[in-house]
């Protein structure tokens, strides 16, 4: 007989720290498996273990770690399943523009007019499947320059850091305070053949020694961004480039708002669905 499950949808934000909190806290449920796809994650538990409305845990989660975006968007009963292997079938090549395709390991491409950044993630966000990292990349395509030097923050999975190396960048630091990052981001650089290229640092931008980056990128929540804009802003060279995701429509004012505080103006604007992404330099 077969064993029924419930599939749990939650809708969560597109950072990591947030993709890494809620299967860790959902953890303490008998929960088998989790699944990320591009509104947040799919939560796999036995029907007869399910003990508890799923409201009200979303509601704890949200309310505990302040992540008003979290929420429960269906549950569905399905057949157990090779939850690894339909994660993986779940990662396709995803044509981002009209220059770069992502793929994982597991499926090749071959087209000599894409740049392919090749990316295997684990338990970091950053697959391409999510609008903020294809919106990062196509900004990245314009000011992102040959020989440039580029900041990511919150790198995870490395997928920015590597696209920045094959637009050209001389060097990629990469910083993040999820300690998976180091390893699958230097993974995923040593896939494309960037890793002579390519630094990650585990922390936030106190790790950070260096100053005059061309190019920062942060595809991180409008919270996380407004908290370290000033930090971020410090080590931008002057004639630098700062490029901002994980931003919904709504979230546009008060980025430019706290840019123009800052004497910086909003330069380049791109929308996918609800999600927004922005460049900006100093005025």
């Amino acid at each position: 007989m077969k064993q029924t499950y419930l599939d749990i949808h939650i809708a969560v934000p597109p950072d990591e720290q947030t993709r890494e909190i809620v299967p860790a806290v959902l953890s303490e449920f008998p929960f088998e498996g989790f699944l990320e796809d591009d509104r947040g994650i799919h939560c796999f538990i036995k029907k007869d273990a399910w003990h508890e409305q799923i409201e009200l845990i979303i509601k704890d989660l949200s309310d505990q770690y302040n992540l008003p975006y979290v929420q429960h968007l269906g549950t569905t009963e399905i057949d157990h399943k090779n939850w690894n292997e339909e994660w993986e079938k779940s990662i396709q090549p995803i044509h981002v523009s009209d220059r770069f395709v992502i793929t994982p390991s597991w499926h090749a491409v071959h087209d000599v007019n894409k740049t392919v950044i090749i990316i295997d993630p684990k338990m970091t966000f950053g697959t391409g499947y999510h609008e903020t990292t294809r919106l990062m990349l196509r900004l990245m395509e314009t000011f992102v320059q040959p020989d440039t030097t580029v900041l990511d923050v919150g790198t995870g999975t490395g997928i920015l850091a590597v696209g920045a190396v094959k637009l050209g960048a001389r060097h990629c630091l990469g910083i993040d305070i999820d300690e998976w990052s180091l390893d699958n981001g230097m993974e995923n650089a040593q896939r494309n053949n960037v890793q002579e290229k390519i630094e990650i640092r585990i922390g936030s931008l106190d790790v950070v020694t260096e100053k005059n980056f061309d190019i920062v990128l942060a595809n991180i929540i409008r919270n996380t961004i407004l908290e370290l804009i000033d930090q971020m802003l410090a080590v931008l060279s002057p004639q630098g480039k700062i490029l901002f995701s994980g931003l919904l429509v709504t979230d546009r004012e008060t980025i430019e708002n706290a840019l123009t505080e800052r004497k910086c103006k909003v330069i380049s604007v791109m929308q996918e669905n609800e999600w927004i992404a922005m460049a900006a330099e100093r005025l």
